[in-house]
């Protein structure tokens, strides 16, 4: 039995189990899924199911960021779990995030496993504070706050998916989660040229 399998018996047995740090650092590599990694969706999906929903936080998070990963033939071949996974999360976020910064990798997780490429790998700047973008017209590296107490973005949330999260933060009682939802979708100034940004597209570029 190699570290891994090990790992997995172990970690589906408990929710709180040191092997979970095995299964993430054999799967996840610098916030991407290491190749294969795919062919644990169906058994996050079976353990989740099988856990309580504040012991399934992070295992949903980690499935969320395997889905993103996937190919069209992986995501084809394991539709049912993600399809799976994708419920027990929404379940979660209806039932109450345990914080703030969880609430926004599990709305992440969500997002990955609708195949979002951008925001299914990137939501969680919302966490880091802070985004690097780049000026569309004199290509200047800005680092942009996403802090709603130290922000000089200019919000917005006329997009749908901006909307979406925003509503869905209120709805959880995370007011400084919704308000960063509106700066990451914002626009802002580059102090180069002066020229009007939008973060979000700049993001997706």
């Amino acid at each position: 039995m190699t570290v891994l399998e090990q790992a997995l018996v172990e970690a589906a047995a408990d929710a709180r189990s040191a092997a979970w740090d095995i299964v993430w650092h054999e799967s996840i590599d610098q916030g991407s899924a290491v190749v294969g990694s795919a062919a644990l969706l169906p058994w996050l999906a079976s353990v989740c199911g099988r856990f309580a929903a504040g012991e399934r936080e992070k295992p949903l998070v980690l499935a969320g960021l395997i889905a993103v990963d996937t190919v069209d033939g992986e995501r084809e071949r394991h539709a049912g779990a993600i399809a799976a996974l994708r419920a027990l999360t929404l379940e979660n976020l209806a039932a109450g995030a345990s914080d703030e910064r969880i609430f926004v990798y599990l709305q992440q997780a969500v997002l990955g496993f609708d195949g979002d490429d951008v925001w299914g790998r990137r939501l969680d700047l919302i966490n880091d504070g802070e985004a690097d973008v780049e000026c569309p017209s004199c290509e200047a590296d800005l680092v942009v706050s996403l802090d709603p107490d130290d922000s000089e973005i200019e919000p917005d949330l006329s997009a749908e998916l901006a909307g979406r999260l925003h509503a869905e933060a209120v709805a959880a009682g995370f007011p400084e989660v919704a308000a960063a939802v509106g700066l990451l979708f914002g626009r802002g100034v580059c102090p180069e040229c002066g020229t009007s940004f939008s973060v979000a597209e700049q993001l997706a570029a």
